[in-house]
């Protein structure tokens, strides 16, 4: 202890300002927890390297491996174990959660992740550079948060992740909606986003009203969110006795028969049109009279028709230029109002009288996506677009956690195809034994052939090919 307090003392006297002094001890404190770190992994190895023993591996041999922990980097040794199956398994990365081909901690991949959630990659790489002893390149982050994105998608996706779910929620209302988002992507590209989300109602807290729980499911395939948000409304609710309240834009692939399949089963389903789209519709087509968008909104809100068709009708009295244009935007506006009537009727007309109501929401929670995604002209690859979803996703569900916890803890079916690939990379890359081959035999069209016949003639070009190359 003494030796490390004089060290210390030493590098602080060598700096001549009050910054260099503090990043030299940051560096002393960083090498200091390295070599403490290293004596700890010998010990925890023997330690971990035992129970494989029993398990039926033995040690095969050891290799050294550089990993980066938030504290530093750290240069360790540690037992390659393998059993008479050739499985091959390194015991203290399992306990340290060190996964394949990752040269950074979990703790890393958090952090690192969840900073890219929130802020540009060069900003994230700033942030590591001002606060930690160690470096990383924006490049390196961008490669960090898709392959996390990754990992958490194999198992947050997988069928067998609701297995340990017993009990179903029973709850008397399910509030579900659904929406999407356009993102720029490179090469011109233009991607969407498709947004579930489900919650139990709303409640306050403090000033704020926040969902009770929110569910959010996102994917660039709108099948795929559809089916991860019935596989989780289906291993989480009970929902014989319930009343699913959705809510949606009525953009295709968002129509009511989407939320039909989604609430199988349940006790009744009541589904809306989204009231800011209904209000932006409106104001868009009687922009020409905004006297009377007011009025209009009204109407709908108390889910009166005549009095919408007179304000119509007024609208068009009211017509003074560009007469043919504002009356076909009056045409579609009627034909809108028509043909969403049924899902424009109140809450309190279809018999929801519930004080956790929680509709129309989804539009402000696009806000944790598209600050992210949209600002400052970005674009995005549909491989970095699908591992930001995903850890943004996760991080709002609060199981990102959970998935970073798991090492290797991938169902049986992935780890079998993985295996089965590896396999046949070793077959692929082995060099094959030599054989030796008698070559190719000169043939020859007999004798007895006319050579002004077909067949004669076919001889004779046999007869002038140079079967041996040149360079022989």
């Amino acid at each position: 202890m003494e030796s490390i307090v004089t060290d210390l003392v030493e590098v602080m006297k060598k700096e001549t300002n009050f910054l260099a002094r503090e990043k030299a001890m940051m560096v002393f404190f960083a090498q200091l927890l390295a070599t403490i770190t290293q004596l700890a992994f010998q010990i925890l190895d023997a330690e971990v390297s035992t129970q494989c023993k029993k398990e039926g591996f033995q040690v095969d041999r050891k290799s050294e491996r550089t990993v980066t922990f938030l504290f530093g980097t750290v240069t360790y040794v540690r037992r390659r174990m393998k059993n008479q199956a050739n499985e091959i398994r390194y015991p203290l990365d399992e306990f340290l959660g060190i996964r394949k081909s990752f040269r950074y901690s979990s703790l890393v991949l958090r952090n690192v992740s969840q900073l890219g959630s929130i802020m540009v990659y060069r900003h994230v790489s700033q942030a590591i550079d001002c606060l930690t002893s160690w470096r990383m390149s924006h490049q390196n982050v961008q490669q960090l948060v898709v392959k996390t994105g990754e990992l958490i998608q194999t198992r947050s996706t997988h069928e067998s992740r609701y297995d340990g779910i017993i009990s179903k929620k029973k709850v008397p209302y399910l509030y579900l909606e659904g929406d999407g988002v356009k993102i720029g992507g490179q090469k011109k590209q233009s991607l969407e986003i498709h947004r579930f989300q489900v919650c139990e109602g709303s409640q306050k807290v403090g000033n704020r009203t926040e969902m009770i729980a929110p569910h959010f499911v996102s994917h660039l395939n709108r099948q795929q969110a559809q089916k991860e948000i019935m596989n989780y409304i289906q291993a989480h609710y009970d929902l014989t006795n319930t009343v699913v309240v959705s809510n949606s834009d009525g953009g295709s692939g968002y129509e009511k028969a989407v939320f039909d399949e989604l609430s199988l089963g349940c006790l009744r389903h009541e589904h809306f049109r989204d009231r800011y789209h209904v209000h932006r519709k409106i104001k868009e087509r009687l922009s020409f009279v905004p006297q009377l968008q007011n009025r209009m909104i009204q109407a709908i809100q108390h889910y009166n028709w005549p009095e919408v068709q007179l304000v119509l009708d007024t609208s068009e009295s009211l017509i003074e230029e560009k007469e043919a244009e504002t009356l076909e935007q009056l045409r579609l506006l009627h034909h809108y109002l028509q043909r969403n009537w049924p899902y424009l009727k109140p809450r309190k007309a279809r018999g929801i009288v519930d004080p956790k109501a929680c509709i129309g929401t989804i539009e402000s929670t696009h806000r944790k996506m598209t600050y992210r995604m949209k600002r400052q002209g970005r674009l995005w690859t549909k491989t970095g677009a699908q591992a930001m979803i995903r850890v943004i996703d996760s991080l709002r569900n609060q199981e990102f956690d959970g998935w970073l916890n798991q090492y290797e803890a991938l169902p049986n079916d992935v780890v079998a195809q993985e295996k089965r690939w590896k396999a046949m990379k070793r077959w692929v890359q082995k060099k094959p034994n030599f054989q030796t081959h008698e070559g190719a035999l000169k043939g020859k069209i007999g004798e007895g052939k006319a050579k002004s016949a077909p067949l004669g003639q076919f001889a004779k070009g046999l007869e002038q090919l140079i079967t041996t190359p040149n360079y022989i």
